[in-house]
């Protein structure tokens, strides 16, 4: 498992590489929606945090052939999170997004006020989930089932737990060096 670490597929140009994934046919894959904190005490957290959903789509895309899209990852460059208005804007593209995905992939190892909302939208859909974090797994549990939504919806994936991490990009890069 260390060796598939060693082997990191955030490069260089990794950023450079998610944005090229708009322009390939590889858009009819499963459309798949990044579920991840974003908001933080420190302006820093935020900006890591809006850097890890970038990987987290990136990661979705290269490594589970899935068309993954956070809306977070780009939205709070256009629309303030500390605004109310702005980040009901913001929140409702989110929902909408979600609405027209397949899946939600639950990133990171905490949830956020922003993810629970998620959450509980997508249980209402019975939309299938799927954590990467095992700590995380049994409170999306009891979050879909506060909603009504059906526990069998969500599934533990430990296969790719790189998801399951909070900054995977750093981690990511900090194993590589270690090769």
């Amino acid at each position: 498992m260390e060796e598939m670490l060693m082997e990191t597929i955030f490069t260089e140009n990794w950023e450079q590489r998610l944005e090229m994934q708009f322009l390939k046919n590889g858009r009819c894959r499963k459309r798949a929606y990044i579920c991840s904190p974003l908001s933080a005490e420190k302006d820093v957290d935020f900006l890591r945090n809006m850097h890890s959903a970038r990987a987290y789509m990136y990661y979705a895309f290269e490594k589970m052939e899935m068309y993954a899209r956070a809306p977070h990852a780009y939205l709070p460059m256009l629309l303030c999170d500390r605004i109310p208005s702005e980040r009901d804007l913001a929140l409702n593209f989110g929902l909408s997004l979600l609405e027209n995905s397949e899946i939600i992939l639950i990133c990171g190892n905490r949830l956020s006020s922003g993810m629970k909302g998620e959450i509980a939208y997508a249980a209402w859909f019975q939309m299938p989930m799927v954590v990467f974090d095992e700590g995380l797994y049994p409170e999306v549990q009891k979050e879909i089932m506060e909603h009504g939504g059906n526990q069998q919806c969500v599934q533990l994936d430990r296969e790719n737990y790189v998801m399951g991490f909070s900054t995977p990009v750093t981690y990511l890069e900090n194993a590589a060096m270690l090769k």
